[in-house]
C-alpha cells in the first residue's frame, strides 16, 4: 500500500481497495493503524490519505546511507561558498520532491534548511528539473488530474502549464522557481546525471525573493549547472 505514494501524492480508500483488490472495510483498519504509528495522516478536506511523519523519517534514514548525499555534501558546500546562497540536494517522489540535504549561506537574510522537507515538485526548481527528464506518460502518472494544487498563485495551476514550464527546463538546461512554493524565496535548479545519464538528484541554490534578479539567476544557474555536471561524473 505505502508503494502507492511513489505514483501518488495522496491515496483513497476505494482506490486501495480497487487497486490491491480488498474490501472497504480492511483498508479502513489497515490505514487506521498506519496512520496511529504516523505511516500516513488523513487530509482534512479531501480525507484523503497522505505520507507521515513516520514514513519520511525512514525514507531520510535510508537516503542518509546513500552514496550520492555522502558524494554531494562536499558539491553543495562549494557552490555554497561559489553563489553565497543556501543550496539543497532533492530526489522526486512521486510528485513530490524530498531535500536531503542542505547547506546553508553565511548571510544573515537567507533561505534556511529544507533537509527533511517535502514539496509539491511543480511548485519547485528541484523538482521541475528533476519532471523534465520525464516523458508525457511518466508524467501524467504523477499528476492524473489536469488541475494542479499549487501552494502560491505563481507556481503552475494545470498539467498543460507544467508541460509548458518543462520545455523551457529542457531548453535552458536549468529550472526556476520564481516565489513559487514558498511566496518570499526563488530559486534555480539543475538535474544530477550519473555517468549512464541517468537523473538521480537535482541541485538547488536558493535566496530570499527581495535578492533575485536577472543578473542572479543567469549567475546561479551557471554555477549550479556545472557543479550539478560535475557531480554527475563521479557518479556511476
Amino acid at each position: 500500500m505505502l508503494r502507492m505514494f511513489q505514483d501518488h501524492e495522496m491515496i483513497r480508500v476505494n482506490q486501495v481497495a480497487r487497486d490491491m483488490g480488498l474490501s472497504r472495510s480492511t483498508v479502513h483498519r489497515m490505514l487506521a493503524t498506519l496512520s496511529h504509528h504516523g505511516f500516513v495522516t488523513q487530509d482534512d478536506f479531501s480525507r484523503a490519505y497522505k505520507p507521515g511523519p513516520a514514513l519520511v523519517d525512514i525514507g531520510l534514514s535510508v537516503v542518509a546511507n546513500m552514496d550520492i548525499r555522502s558524494l554531494a555534501h562536499g558539491a553543495l558546500v562549494h557552490l555554497r561558498d561559489e553563489t553565497d546562497e543556501t543550496v539543497h540536494l532533492a530526489t522526486l517522489r512521486g510528485a513530490e520532491v524530498l531535500y536531503v540535504d542542505s547547506v546553508e549561506s553565511n548571510q544573515v537574510v537567507r533561505t534556511g534548511s529544507r533537509t527533511g522537507w517535502t514539496l509539491p515538485a511543480h511548485a519547485t526548481a528541484a523538482g521541475k528539473a528533476l519532471l523534465a527528464e520525464l516523458d508525457d506518460e511518466a508524467l501524467a502518472a504523477r499528476y492524473p488530474e489536469e488541475d494542479l494544487q499549487a501552494p502560491t498563485s505563481r507556481a503552475p495551476q494545470t498539467r498543460e502549464d507544467l508541460k509548458k514550464q518543462l520545455t523551457d527546463v529542457r531548453r535552458l538546461g536549468y529550472a526556476v522557481n520564481n516565489a513559487e512554493s514558498e511566496a518570499d524565496v526563488s530559486a534555480v535548479a539543475a538535474v544530477v546525471r550519473d555517468k549512464h545519464g541517468h537523473a538521480r538528484a537535482a541541485i538547488a541554490t536558493t535566496a530570499p525573493q527581495s535578492r533575485v534578479d536577472d543578473d542572479w539567476i543567469d549567475s546561479a544557474a551557471a554555477a549550479t549547472v556545472r557543479v550539478a555536471r560535475e557531480l554527475g561524473e563521479r557518479i556511476n
